[in-house]
């Protein structure tokens, strides 16, 4: 599983993330700081990596952010410890190999799917 950690993700969270061998590019290593929610989507898209934000407009905040066809993403708790959220990626990643058109909340224990 590949990621694109948005801007807000502790630093601690992608060297842990990372640790355990997981490939995880931040904003500022791709599109840059400061890029556009639609943006950040668009390049998760190509790259097929899964977005790691704790930002509420991946989780559906804004409306014009179109989240019918991403790879998935991890809405963070950037408060959770960070072997935490790596305990739960890899739990994640024991159980499924695909997020596609997924949120899944982290460390939390819920699945969100679709806008129902």
């Amino acid at each position: 599983m590949k990621f694109i950690a948005d801007e807000h993700i502790p630093p601690a969270f992608v060297k842990a993330l990372r640790g355990e061998g997981y490939d995880v590019v931040e904003i500022n290593e791709t599109v840059g700081l400061g890029t556009a929610d639609d943006s950040i989507l668009e390049y998760a898209v190509e790259q097929r990596r899964v977005v790691i934000s704790e930002d509420t407009d991946f989780r559906g905040a804004d409306s014009t952010l179109d989240l019918e066809n991403h790879p998935g993403i991890l809405a963070c708790d950037t408060a959770a410890a960070p072997g935490a959220v790596v305990t739960a990626v890899r739990r994640i990643d024991e159980s499924t190999d695909d997020l596609t058109n997924t949120i899944l909340f982290v460390p939390g224990g819920w699945i969100r799917s679709g806008y129902d």
